[in-house]
Formats: structure tokens, C-alpha cells, sequence
């Protein structure tokens, strides 16, 4: 009898619901959390970003722009102010 592990992306799915996507984020210099940049690809020069939790407005180096998840108070905070 053999014995062999079966893996299909649509049970993870289900068990796991939708993936989380990566985007271009950076870690607000005042609460430290990561927010989105709004960018669709990379900058190749600093860019000004506003938080959402902070309320600041800073600008960032292309050095401190990476692709991440945003964090989930920002995204609670999106959710609460779009209702």
C-alpha cells in the first residue's frame, strides 16, 4: 500500500482563506507600524507618505520602502473610516 500526501491549493484556500498580498509598505517613523505606500511599483526616489494611526506626513528613501503586509491596525482603521 502506498502512502503519498495530497496537496491542492484550493483546500488551503478554504482552510486558510485568501492569502494575504504583498505590497509596498514602510514602518511609520512615529508608531512603527508598516503602512502602504500607495505605490504601484518601486520608487526610485523619496516619497511622502501619510499614516493612517499617526496622522504624519514624512517622507521616506527608496532604502526604507520594502514589499510587506500592511499592518492590521491600519487596515482596521481603513475599514472604520470607510463605513
Amino acid at each position: 500500500m502506498s502512502r503519498f500526501a495530497f496537496y491542492s491549493p484550493m483546500l488551503l484556500f478554504m482552510f486558510q482563506g485568501a492569502p494575504a498580498r504583498k505590497t509596498f509598505v514602510v514602518a511609520c517613523k512615529k508608531c512603527r507600524r508598516d503602512i502602504p505606500t500607495g505605490v504601484g511599483e518601486f520608487p526610485f526616489q523619496s516619497i511622502v507618505v501619510e499614516c493612517p494611526l499617526s496622522g504624519e506626513k514624512r517622507r521616506y528613501l527608496p532604502s526604507e520602502v520594502f514589499l510587506g503586509r500592511v499592518d492590521q491596525l491600519v487596515n482596521r482603521q481603513k475599514r472604520a473610516g470607510a463605513v
